[in-house]
């Protein structure tokens, strides 16, 4: 717990500090520059764009290294993006670490190295209404969940296998369908960079607010860090409301460095569908934006009884399997632009039969602005609960000598998180978070852990 409390005064310290730069400092930083004063700066350094650290526009580039050729580029269709996160990860009491267990305690060090690609063809002057998109990422450093805490849901989105791959590659192309906005993609594609999505939830570090546990934790799925041949058709017949879906290959492939493509009617395929609606301007939380959204999936593979067997003591094999879901943003608090507070909302269930998490539910609040003006900083407190399934803790129940018997597993995984992501300048962003995570593997010989996580990311 020693280090819980560091984390929490460096948390603190930092919530603080720009509280008191915020509104005790009165000079050029809290003020708006009139376009008088913009045109003399200008003048002054003789260029739209600058990377020397004495220009005060420095600190307001989107990216660390912004030039013009960067602007001329984006007109020309071709943009692209680095970005570098880093995370520090400590689990610090329960978990993997057990009295004389051996495991190390010292700080996880992993990061991630991100390569965005994108060509516009219309404006690159080749047709009309067309998008490549390629993403390619290196990874390297420890695997805090699978050797340092054990827990199901995984307490870092960014944990993966040491590796360089090229992880995304796909076309998009958009049509006028008699008025109405229709598009599709087709290529190597991270399914959950467009399904299943909480825009609220994207701000934590924990893994299952990004994408439900009862999908990711029971089929083989195309999420980080594994993408998967598919298609996607999204049809918005009007501003608020749209439908999408995709079907992608079966079994993405492995968790480890390259691209592996392979298709086989046998690992069967994956079937996704999203109905949402949305109202109001996420640039103006005034207007109350909210979103809503109902998902179902079907996958066409063979799975496995997790409990009952045939009279050969084979697990009996079950044609498919499938999922709903439910998902909520909602603007409830608004403030100035895009600041407030807001909260979001997920449930999914899945059958028991065949799966290991039944049904998850997690929520949270989301507050933007939260210190005055600190606009771009955001504090945000969420619960991630992961049923198991009923059918699974029987599978796994012990019997005792008298022959009675009982569940080894508890019935639930739950992470709680709290986290404040700081926008030092437009290309920097430092997010410590503290989890605890009630039961972790929902295994009745661990205790309950607690996790610090110190997340770094420059867009350069």
């Amino acid at each position: 717990m020693r280090y819980a409390h560091y984390l929490l005064r460096l948390s603190l310290i930092v919530f603080f500090l720009n509280l008191t730069i915020a509104t005790v400092i009165d000079g050029r930083f809290g003020k708006d520059i009139c376009a008088e004063e913009r045109k003399s700066l200008d003048d002054l350094f003789g260029k739209a764009h600058s990377t020397v650290v004495s220009d005060p526009r420095f600190f307001e580039h989107e990216h660390l290294f912004d030039f013009k050729q960067r602007s001329l580029l984006e007109g020309k269709g071709f943009s692209f993006d680095l970005v570098y996160t880093s995370d520090f990860v400590t689990n610090h009491s329960g978990g993997l670490k057990r009295a004389g267990s051996g495991i190390d305690t010292s700080i996880s060090y992993l990061s991630n190295t991100d390569l965005l690609v994108e060509l516009d063809t219309e404006k690159a002057g080749l047709w009309k209404s067309g998008m490549f998109h390629v993403h390619s990422f290196n990874h390297h450093g420890a695997n805090p969940s699978e050797d340092y805490i054990g827990d199901l849901q995984v307490a870092d989105n960014f944990e993966s296998e040491k590796g360089t791959k090229l992880y995304e590659f796909w076309y998009e192309h958009s049509f006028d369908l008699y008025g109405t906005d229709l598009s599709m993609l087709i290529g190597q594609h991270d399914l959950n960079s467009e399904f299943n999505i909480s825009e609220y939830g994207l701000l934590f570090l924990h893994s299952s607010f990004g994408f439900n546990s009862e999908i990711s934790n029971n089929i083989p799925v195309a999420n980080f860090p594994i993408a998967a041949l598919g298609a996607r058709m999204k049809w918005e017949p009007t501003k608020n409301l749209y439908f999408m879906a995709e079907i992608s290959d079966g079994v993405p492939g492995k968790n480890d460095c390259g691209t592996h493509i392979k298709l086989d009617s046998k690992e069967g395929f994956l079937n996704f569908f999203e109905l949402g609606y949305h109202f109001g301007d996420q640039e103006e939380s005034r207007t109350m934006p909210g979103t809503y959204k109902f998902g179902w999936w079907y996958h066409t593979d063979e799975f496995d009884d997790v409990r009952d067997t045939d009279e050969n003591d084979n697990a009996i094999v079950h044609d498919g399997n499938y999922g709903v879901y439910f998902i909520a943003d909602q603007m409830f608090l608004p403030g100035e632009g895009d600041t407030g507070l807001g909260a979001f909302f997920q449930i999914g269930g899945v059958p028991d039969d065949r799966n290991e998490v039944g049904f998850y539910i997690g929520g949270g609040i989301h507050y933007k602005g939260i210190i005055p003006h600190r606009e771009e900083d955001i504090l945000g407190l969420a619960v991630a609960h992961a049923q198991i399934s009923e059918d699974q803790r029987d599978a796994e129940d012990v019997v005792e000598s008298d022959g009675l018997s009982f569940h080894s597993r508890d019935s639930h995984e739950t992470a709680v998180e709290l986290t404040y992501r700081t926008q030092l300048f437009p290309w920097l962003a430092i997010q410590p978070g503290l989890q605890t995570i009630f039961n972790p593997g929902a295994d009745s010989s661990s205790d309950n852990a607690v996790v610090s996580i110190v997340r770094f990311q420059i867009n350069f």
